[in-house]
């Protein structure tokens, strides 16, 4: 009885996950206090940038503030619109982003607030839940859902999860939003009203009414696409003589939007029926705070994650893209509390859910920004518009802000050069940028891209599954293909990268050599012990086995007898003569191995013995530390090859040469002899 409690005892002494627990019971009161201050230094990165600021840069930071906070007013107006909201709301979405990035941002140069994929893909919320909900609180609850689920990624740190969707899915999911949110569009460009939904629907419908456009509102929708594309052209061309021209290029939108607006008032101020469509933008300031009601978050909560999806994507891609050009980095895990904080305040003040967007961060970039402190010249001039500025917007033409939306999404569709690149390299790649295109055309975005990182996740997992080994012996007289030349690899043994002589090396008769491609886990662990072991089946020859059952009682079974011959016939396969006495495992390029992959690798490892002969040694090499552990913790015996040798383990070796031409017979207790060459 004491001899079996002192096992018990002996195995939770040396359980590896009982000592990490202990382990971590122990240390973590001690680091705690050290660790929290951290954690709020990382929290509040103003704490970190604020004493060394420069006097100097403040210029700089309140043009760039003031830049942004401009550019503001059109694209949350036209973004609000998008959205389906009252268009002021888009106002209101923009001033709480700017003033908490100066608390919690780790960019200078991003840019957050209303972007035209959220606007669409609120617009599709909103769509399936007006009849019970206002728009407004539908879109600050999605807001509120967004801002809780980012604040929970950045928490816990599942920022990893978004790498499932891969660059192809976002260009097809932008690609098609852009075409989406154009279309869409296009009945406020020309005057219509009453046009249905679906792109293709409204291009149908906008085309068959022609004769009935109206003329004085496409001479303002086009009028506002020729100025733009006027003042774009000339930021191109001659934009990098004079700051100012970039400027003025920059603010085409803002500029437009006075212009037009000042005709519309002038043409209509006298008029009881106007001449066009006006916006009637009413604001009366920051509206009271109101939380988005419990029962609508619960219907938002699931409905919430496509926005979430892409307003991470798209903020993390802009902030990671202008680090890199400006020479700093940004932390992701902050930004994504940032995006949490700030859509969670912004949720109480009738928003839409906001994220970084690439055109406002590329002017702030340009105004040579210093420091996240422009957010609150941004605020504060969003602010005073909400009080001062905003009665002189209630004359802007829905036809303006029609074409800045149209002549803003363009650039979002993806060359068709892009496409046609993906297809180039990789099909799974252009499947999946199809599936995000057409799947959100013709069913809504949030399916679109959930059907395509869908995809990429089947797809991942498919290749994660069809992984084989690679199979090389010495060479054959049979053309069969059934065994590989060892060609000239790196193998990795603790940390140390050795690299095979050019060629590989020659490996004996009675050798074969595994190479493992991957990680060996659950989904392609069998498939790997089922190549393996079928390709040496087909060259060398059985072995009658005196430590297994007699054959003749597992003879009634011939179907994989009759499959290895039929193989042997089609591929032209030569028996060898020499039994089999070496088969080296390379683990060189498997970093990982689970349960499911050592559980196998055992019954690779008995059917061979079983089924080649039972002097059939096992050699390993390759091995890195977090493998050779998780075999240590199987209770799976391997032994150093420069070590004492238990007479049961399997050796591991520190280069593939040495464990293919390692003497075949050894004795327990005797070490390497000399390589044979």
């Amino acid at each position: 009885m004491e001899k079996h409690v002192n096992i018990v005892k002996e195995e939770f002494r040396t359980d590896v996950t009982l000592n990490r627990v202990a382990n971590f019971a122990h240390t973590a009161p001690r680091k705690f206090p050290s660790a929290a201050r951290q954690y709020l230094l990382d929290k509040l990165p103003i704490i970190q940038w604020l004493p060394r600021y420069s006097p100097s840069w403040l210029l700089q930071d309140f043009m760039a503030g003031l830049t942004v906070g401009v550019l503001l007013i059109p694209q949350g107006l036209a973004y609000a619109k998008i959205a389906t909201i009252p268009i002021e709301n888009g106002l209101y979405s923009c001033w709480v982003p700017a003033a908490v990035m100066v608390f919690m941002g780790t960019s200078k140069d991003l840019s957050t607030g209303p972007t035209s994929i959220l606007g669409l893909l609120t617009a599709e919320i909103i769509r399936d839940l007006k009849n019970e909900y206002t728009p407004t609180d539908i879109s600050s609850a999605v807001a509120m859902m967004v801002g809780i689920w980012s604040l929970l990624i950045g928490l816990l740190g599942l920022g990893f999860l978004l790498d499932y969707v891969s660059i192809p899915v976002l260009t097809g999911f932008i690609s098609a939003t852009a075409f989406v949110i154009g279309m869409g569009q296009v009945g406020s460009l020309v005057g219509l009203s009453n046009v249905p939904d679906g792109a293709f629907n409204q291009l149908a419908n906008i085309l068959r009414r022609l004769p009935h456009w109206d003329g004085p509102t496409c001479g303002i929708g086009f009028g506002t696409m020729v100025v733009l594309l006027i003042l774009e052209q000339i930021g191109k061309r001659w934009g990098n003589r004079h700051f100012a021209i970039r400027y003025i290029s920059s603010s085409r939108a803002i500029i437009v939007m006075v212009i037009f607006t000042l005709i519309s008032y002038l043409v209509n101020k006298d008029r009881d029926d106007y001449l066009w469509g006006i916006s009637e933008v009413n604001t009366h300031g920051i509206q009271h705070p109101k939380a988005p009601g419990a029962v609508l978050l619960s219907k938002v909560v699931a409905r919430s994650i496509a926005p979430l999806v892409a307003c991470t994507l798209e903020h993390q891609a802009v902030g990671k893209a202008f680090a890199r050009r400006n020479h700093y980095a940004i932390d992701q895990t902050q930004e994504f509390n940032y995006l949490g904080v700030t859509n969670i305040v912004n949720s109480f003040f009738g928003v839409m859910p906001v994220g970084g967007a690439i055109s406002r961060t590329a002017v702030n970039s340009e105004c040579k920004v210093k420091s996240p402190l422009n957010g609150a010249v941004t605020a504060g001039f969003i602010i005073l518009t909400l009080y001062v500025f905003s009665p002189a917007l209630y004359w802007l033409p829905k036809a303006t802000l029609a074409a800045i939306i149209i002549m803003a999404v363009i650039h979002l569709f993806g060359p068709l050069s892009l496409i046609w690149r993906y297809w180039r390299i990789s099909l799974a790649d252009f499947i999946a940028c199809m599936v995000a295109f057409w799947v959100t055309i013709f069913v809504s975005a949030e399916i679109g891209i959930g059907a395509a990182a869908g995809w990429s996740v089947a797809w991942t997992l498919l290749r994660s599954a069809f992984v084989t080994p690679s199979i090389h012996a010495s060479k054959t007289s049979d053309a069969s293909g059934t065994f590989q030349p060892l060609a000239r690899i790196p193998t990795q043994q603790q940390s140390t990268t050795l690299t095979e002589n050019v060629g590989g090396p020659a490996i004996p008769d009675d050798t074969v050599v595994v190479r493992f491609g991957d990680s060996l886990f659950f989904p392609n662990a069998n498939r790997n012990k089922v190549d393996a072991l079928e390709a040496i089946q087909l060259v060398y020859p059985s072995v009658q086995n005196p430590h297994y059952s007699v054959e003749s009682e597992r003879s009634w079974s011939v179907a994989a007898e009759r499959r290895l011959q039929r193989l042997r016939n089609q591929r032209g396969v030569v028996m060898r003569q020499m039994p089999l006495a070496v088969v080296v495992w390379d683990f060189g390029m498997v970093p990982f191995i689970d349960a499911t992959g050592i559980t196998t690798l055992a019954e690779l490892k008995d059917d061979i013995r079983r089924q080649l002969g039972f002097g059939v040694q096992i050699r390993v090499v390759g091995m890195v530390p977090g493998v050779r552990r998780r075999f240590a913790r199987a209770n799976w015996k391997l032994a150093d090859a420069d070590g004492l040798i238990d007479g049961d383990a399997d050796i591991v070796y520190p280069s593939l040469e040495r464990a293919i031409w390692d003497e075949r017979d050894r004795d327990s207790l005797k070490g390497i002899t000399t390589e044979k060459v």
